[in-house]
């Protein structure tokens, strides 16, 4: 389950953590429209590459609704994707942790991968 905290930072508002992101989907987790600035996915648990799937949606379907975004998280690394002017997602923000990169991949990782999301 994805937790959203309150930042005091002036660049960004909130900080979305999730400890295990695996074939769940985290739907909406802000509640309504995010722009993200910083994806940083923790894939140091697992030697296969897992693959970090967003959406701009409020209750994205796992295997049916096209994703947004997708971020490559090499096996045993750390991997932070930093986008300036911020992505706009007006819908919601959703996520999801699988091993494959394909839409039809519904299999989550093998071990917990953290995932953390900066917006606003």
């Amino acid at each position: 389950m994805a937790a959203v905290t309150t930042q005091t930072s002036p660049y960004v508002d909130k900080l979305i953590t999730d400890d295990d992101a695996n074939e769940t989907v985290e739907a909406n987790v802000l509640t309504g429209a995010a722009t993200c600035y910083i994806f940083d996915g923790n894939n140091g648990n697992n030697t296969a590459t897992t693959y970090l799937k967003v959406w701009n949606h409020t209750g994205p379907t796992n295997n049916s609704t096209e994703f947004d975004i997708l971020i490559m998280l090499p096996g045993l690394t750390r991997q932070t994707v930093t986008v300036g002017g911020g992505i706009a997602l007006p819908s919601g923000l959703s996520f999801i942790a699988t091993q494959g990169a394909a839409l039809a991949n519904i299999s989550g990782p093998l071990n917990p991968v953290t995932v953390k999301i900066m917006a606003e």
